[in-house]
């Protein structure tokens, strides 16, 4: 279901009139494929189709910020499985290559929520506050329609139930996505 919310909102947002094509705001939205690395415990299942959605103001052709929502993969070992969120606030540098290509690369702040259901009770869901950096490129469609391809590398963690100690890991997200101008 929400497969067909997103497709429908990213058609929505390309065929959209431009009410303020000036103005610098940007909104998104992605659709990618994660994958955790350095977890700690022998993983049965590291990797997930991710969504996500932004929001952004570009300042300048080369300078812009974005914050962003979007799932950062499903995990699992023999007895736990889970899955974490991450939102973000990312500067996004951009750089041009041709006259419709750029280069863009992203660094910030993100914030994870790791949600667990783990039948020993060996680990719990926590959140994570850490760096985050990605790069793409871009595509201008029209002066309004950007088309993205992009990696990010996200933080995330878990919490072990008998000492609270936390094991951090990375979720990386390939990704693709539409944005549209106002």
């Amino acid at each position: 279901m929400m497969k067909k919310t997103l497709a429908a909102a990213l058609l929505s947002i390309t065929v959209a009139t431009p009410a303020f094509a000036e103005s610098g705001f940007y909104i998104g939205g992605t659709l990618g494929r994660a994958g955790i690395s350095n977890f700690g415990a022998a993983l049965t299942k590291s990797s997930d189709t991710v969504y996500g959605g932004l929001v952004g103001y570009q300042f300048n052709p080369n300078f812009g910020l974005e914050a962003q929502y979007t799932g950062a993969g499903k995990f699992s070992t023999a007895t736990m499985s889970g899955k974490s969120d991450i939102f973000t606030l990312d500067a996004v540098g951009t750089v041009p290559l041709a006259d419709n290509f750029s280069l863009y690369g992203k660094l910030g702040m993100g914030s994870s929520k790791s949600k667990i259901s783990d039948s020993t009770l060996t680990y719990q869901g926590v959140s994570r506050t850490a760096a985050t950096y990605g790069l793409g490129v871009q595509y201008a469609a029209t002066p309004e329609l950007g088309i993205r391809f992009g990696w990010d590398r996200y933080g995330s963690a878990v919490k072990t139930a008998a000492t609270g100690a936390k094991t951090n890991f990375n979720s990386n997200v390939w990704s693709a996505g539409v944005v549209y101008a106002f």
